[in-house]
């Protein structure tokens, strides 16, 4: 007996490089009819960011609901930067993997693969790996710094 499968929705992962582009998969690009030069509205939902079409909202394009910073523009070969103000609500870092998923209600970017967290506070943005596997935010950093030279000068005067 044949047992019809559903087919496995398909997950695309792309690197955010300098200049905060990245490149939307031709598949994704064929199947929405997106061209060189289509504008596209940016809608950050938690880690989440939603590329559709603008003005495929309700109000149309040049609405008030449209933000000018959330508009983003599909360059040749499927090249496209993502909007500072977006950049600044997700705390994506240049070189972040992003996964490129088509559903219904847009193309959805999310963070993906792993994400260093400062093991002292939890942050994602501004983590560097300061010794072999630990990781700590610029802040925390500073922090750690400070108190080695307070203790080291108290251990000096002792």
């Amino acid at each position: 007996m044949f047992v019809e499968k559903e087919k496995p929705e398909r997950q695309y992962v792309r690197t955010l490089t300098t200049g905060w582009r990245f490149t939307l998969p031709s598949q994704i690009r064929k199947a929405r009819g997106w061209d060189d030069g289509t504008v596209l509205r940016a809608d950050v939902a938690g880690d989440s960011v939603i590329l559709s079409e603008a003005g495929d909202r309700q109000g149309g394009m040049g609405s008030a609901e449209e933000i000018p910073g959330m508009l983003c523009y599909l360059g040749s070969g499927g090249k496209m930067v993502i909007p500072a103000n977006v950049r600044e609500m997700t705390s994506w870092n240049l070189g972040e993997r992003l996964a490129i998923k088509d559903e219904p209600e847009g193309v959805v970017l999310t963070a993906c693969c792993q994400r260093n967290r400062c093991r002292s506070c939890g942050r994602l943005h501004g983590v560097a790996e300061v010794i072999d596997n630990l990781f700590l935010c610029s802040e925390c950093w500073r922090r750690y710094v400070q108190r080695s030279i307070v203790q080291g000068a108290q251990s000096n005067e002792a």
